[in-house]
């Protein structure tokens, strides 16, 4: 025993020697990849987050470069300097502290201790500079954007996000691939602004991805003293590539080709008209699907009244509780106009009210329908079938502003004058435009003139943050918005009903959809045609549709300035041509009455046949199985960067196996230090399991062999010994330990401190 004892440690020393001289003698083209970054890697991956922001100079210009260049320089410094010492993942949680004090001192200087160290006081404060710089990115009319006060934090505090996310992956979870895709994330930005990107925007990031991916090479290359200008070369290729690609390359908006919107993937096959309308997403535009056909007896297009909103809340304009009734005329005082009776068919649409004349007098309910008095809305429950239903609504036009009676008054709707506590700015700048003695028809032409005079612009490119859905500072956006003079129908129907409001006149935001285009025998509307407008109350004539969309095309009370506008009434629909719109509406209901087959709705353009169904996806359970699924990508990461690791370290051959074995351990809650020797490893492996023994035993002598240039170094030569060793620990190890392997393995942290010894 004794014997055997002290021939231990003396082998143990002769295995210390041997790895010591096979670091010297090994084939310089056999070394295998750094575990670590590089010099020339760190300083790429640095250089990765601030490239990729140059593509957006079109949007946010160029004055938070040299800021930027600052901070992110900064960040990496900090986290090199303590990575030297510390694993990867503490480098990083070093770098996000820097940080914080960037972002503290761009945003609450003053709150904040010495300036950069976050306080109580100094970390709301910061927040709502950056929410600020936010919203005044995205309402800016003209671009580059001013980088200064909170847009500058807000960019700055950005390039730190970017640099963190590279710096985790990059380096603590070394899938730089996956960290250049993850750096090109600012390109989104110009795109949301409709911004085609310059290539010579995009080029420093493609310039700086391609160094990234080249950067392993260069320097294990430099290294050992061999050439390094191949990669380099390489890296230059990419550069004259991606500068020569826009060149012969057509534009995204000039191809021909049309890729799948989220909208298409996502959305029914039948569009849904939703009486809870959202009028922030709802009304920019969707994707363009047939609804209904309509004609009118009169021969003239009408516009149709799909609800009303008539409480000004906290947000905007917005539906009141759903109310049934029957009263003698639907919409109140539109039996004062001429009449006219309009007949509809429904394409396949799935509905919760359905359109009708803007002011409809009486209409025959269809099974299963009820009129809501409190919204002026046709109901209908989900299990009706609205596809091929047709009906005949009687109804009245609205009268042009310039007919209605000078001297009328506005009286006995007071309701629909109250305004709340965050409109108070608007209602006093509606107030501002009528003076005292004003006829209500005065007030309301006063407020379309302002509205439509000097040049407004129509705009679905900005989403204004806080109104129409997106839940923010509803009335203080619409506010923005009046000063901007940009936005879409949502926009300009609100602040219109407001400024009516605050001038005296009772009014409310009308839902519904614009003529649409003209077919053999009638019109027939799409999703496209969808739009909203403000109506006012005026003694004698009922309810004024006032109507101040730039182009919007509906009649004699939409404005004509002086100066252009963008329309935004869309062209027809191209795939859905008169000819095959379905049979044309009957002129009149007893035509109507006399048909003995139900006519064919048009087919929406990529759905179902008619009286078919396409796939129904609720956007509430859809935006929960997304949650779930993120959150359970969150959890896998650790595990998915831990296969890939075992991957990469397979390919390598014999060493790499050796170390995956090492890092095995360390999952499994060996702590062995750096300078351990192969014979300590193998004593730690059959120490928790006798059967991995063997199997690593034969991975151990071929790393030591593969490191003396005595055997093969090629992949796979020794995969099944590691799969075999690996189950046998995993099999011996507590439960416990083996789900912290797989949910949170603590290799990922670093196995050993130094570098190049894989066996």
């Amino acid at each position: 025993m004794s014997g055997a004892s002290t021939r231990e440690p003396r082998v143990h020393a002769q295995e210390r020697t041997a790895a010591r001289a096979g670091d010297d003698q090994r084939d310089p083209e056999r070394m295998p990849r750094r575990v670590r970054a590089g010099v020339v890697e760190t300083v790429a991956l640095a250089l990765l987050p601030v490239a990729w922001l140059w593509s957006a100079i079109s949007v946010l210009g160029q004055a938070w470069l040299w800021p930027a260049v600052l901070a992110v320089g900064s960040l990496a410094l900090t986290a090199a300097l303590v990575r030297s010492a510390a694993p990867p993942l503490i480098g990083t949680v070093a770098a996000a502290i820097v940080g914080v004090g960037w972002v503290t001192a761009l945003a609450a200087p003053e709150e904040a201790m010495l300036a950069v160290v976050p306080t109580r006081e100094s970390v709301p404060q910061a927040l709502r500079v950056l929410d600020q710089g936010l919203v005044d990115i995205a309402w800016a009319v003209s671009t580059p954007v001013a980088a200064i006060g909170p847009v500058l934090a807000v960019v700055v505090a950005a390039a730190i996000a970017l640099a963190l996310l590279v710096d985790v992956v990059g380096h603590a979870l070394r899938v730089p691939a996956i960290a250049v895709v993850l750096a090109a994330t600012p390109l989104v930005l110009p795109l949301a602004f409709r911004i085609d990107v310059p290539w010579w925007h995009a080029l420093p990031g493609v310039i700086v991805s391609a160094l990234v991916l080249a950067a392993p090479t260069v320097d294990e290359r430099a290294a050992r003293g061999s050439g390094w200008r191949a990669p380099l070369a390489l890296v230059g290729v990419a550069a004259v590539l991606s500068a020569t690609l826009p060149v012969v390359a057509p534009a995204p908006r000039e191809s021909a080709l049309e890729l799948p919107t989220l909208d298409e993937l996502f959305s029914p096959a039948t569009p849904m008209l939703d009486a809870g309308i959202d009028l922030g997403d709802q009304l920019r535009r969707p994707a363009d699907r047939p609804v209904f056909t309509y004609s009118t007896t009169d021969g003239a297009p009408l516009v149709t009244r799909l609800m009303t909103l008539p409480l000004a809340g906290e947000a905007g304009f917005e539906a009141a509780p759903a109310e049934p009734g029957s009263p003698a005329v639907l919409v109140e005082g539109a039996d004062s106009g001429q009449p006219m009776q309009m007949t509809v068919r429904m394409s396949d649409v799935r509905a919760e009210s359905l359109p009708t004349p803007e002011r409809v007098v009486a209409v025959p309910r269809p099974k299963g329908s009820s009129w809501d008095v409190a919204n002026d809305a046709l109901r209908i429950g989900d299990d009706v079938d609205t596809a091929g239903l047709e009906y005949t609504a009687s109804g009245s036009r609205s009268t042009p502003l310039d007919a209605l009676p000078a001297a009328s008054g506005a009286s006995g709707h007071d309701e629909y004058l109250a305004m709340p506590e965050a409109a108070e700015a608007i209602a006093r700048q509606g107030a501002a435009l009528v003076s005292p003695g004003m006829s209500a028809a005065a007030r309301v032409l006063a407020v379309h003139d302002f509205m439509t005079a000097g040049l407004w612009d129509y705009s679905e490119q900005l989403d204004l943050p806080g109104f129409g859905g997106t839940g923010g500072e509803g009335w203080d956006a619409l506010a923005g918005f009046l000063e901007t003079r940009s936005g879409y129908c949502v926009h300009y129907a609100s602040a219109t009903a407001g400024l009516l409001r605050g001038a005296g006149v009772p009014a409310r935001v009308v839902v519904g959809f614009l003529p649409g285009s003209e077919i053999s025998g009638g019109w027939a509307v799409s999703t496209n045609e969808m739009h909203a407008w403000a109506e006012a109350w005026i003694d004698g004539a009922g309810w004024v549709r006032v109507e101040t969309t730039p182009g919007a095309g509906t009649g004699s009370a939409s404005p004509e300035g002086a100066l252009p506008t963008r329309s935004p009434t869309p062209e027809p629909t191209p795939s859905v041509p008169p000819e095959s719109a379905g049979p044309t509406p009957s002129p009149t209901p007893s035509d109507a009455a006399e048909a003995s087959t139900p006519p064919t709705a048009p087919t929406p353009t990529g759905g179902a046949a008619p009286g078919e169904r396409g796939p129904v996806i609720d956007p509430a359970v859809l935006r929960a199985i997304l949650l779930v699924l993120g959150a359970l990508l969150l959890l896998a990461l650790p595990a998915i960067a831990r296969a890939v690791q075992r991957v990469t370290r397979l390919r390598r051959g014999a060493p790499g196996a050796w170390l995956e074995l090492r890092a095995t351990l360390a999952d499994l809650g060996a702590r062995l230090p750096a300078s351990a020797t192969p014979g300590e490893v193998q004593e730690a492996i059959a120490a928790r399991s006798s059967d991995a023994s063997g199997a690593a035993g034969r991975v151990r002598m071929a790393a030591e062999r593969a490191v003396f240039d005595a055997g093969p170094r090629e992949p796979g030569a020794v995969d099944a010994d590691v799969r075999a060793a690996r189950r046998a620990l995993v099999a011996a190890a507590p439960r416990r330990r083996r789900a912290l392997a797989v949910l949170l393995p603590p290799s990922l942290l670093g196995v050993e401190a130094e570098r190049g010894r894989d066996a």
